[in-house]
């Protein structure tokens, strides 16, 4: 556990120096991993109960078209992998579209998803930030970018204050999340019917 923000920003410190990044033919730094960092956050006010609640810090690695980076050996591994979990991400976000009228959402197809399920479509707010560059040489990949924000934009979260009593003191925490996912999936089906 960390208190103060000097601790915190050590862990940071101590990921940044794990990422990996390598030189491609088309980025000089780029990302051979996705970088999630997460803070579970426990507010305590005197006479009030605790509130908790999780910050995800996302920077995903670009996606790779591996004609344009000429990748081979262990970039070529690294940027397939890299190319799998942002399929899977869109995939999820558009399973949460409500338009899409989809009952199944494939969390469970990377561990990206999984690691960021309640951020996508759950009981959270989000906010997403889309880099794109000026160059046209890359403009198949900004419009790529942009598009996919803008698919994002479809999401709808249903956030929630999250108590960290005891679980008997609210129903239980099962109890909680079932009764959550309930009022959810009223929502999604009353919209499906109007």
């Amino acid at each position: 556990p960390v208190t103060t923000v000097s601790e915190v920003m050590a862990v940071i410190n101590q990921g940044l120096e794990l990422r990996a990044t390598h030189e491609t033919k088309i980025n000089e730094v780029s990302s051979r991993s996705h970088t999630v960092f997460t803070i579970n956050v426990v507010q305590r006010d005197h006479g009030a109960e605790a509130v908790k609640g999780m910050l995800n810090l996302v920077d995903l690695a670009g996606s790779e078209r591996i004609k344009k980076s000429e990748s081979s050996g262990l970039r070529l591994k690294e940027a397939l992998h890299i190319n799998t979990s942002l399929t899977a991400l869109g995939k999820v976000v558009l399973a949460l579209d409500p338009a899409q009228n989809t009952s199944h959402i494939p969390y469970r197809d990377s561990k990206l998803t999984r690691l960021l399920q309640n951020s996508l479509g759950g009981n959270s707010y989000t906010t997403l930030l889309a880099t794109i560059h000026p160059v046209p040489g890359y403009a198949d990949e900004s419009l790529s970018t942009l598009q996919f924000a803008n698919r994002c934009r479809n999401v709808q979260n249903t956030p929630q204050v999250n108590y960290a009593s005891k679980p008997e003191k609210h129903g239980g925490e099962g109890g909680k999340a079932m009764r959550s996912e309930i009022e959810i999936l009223k929502k999604k089906l009353a919209a499906s019917e109007s």
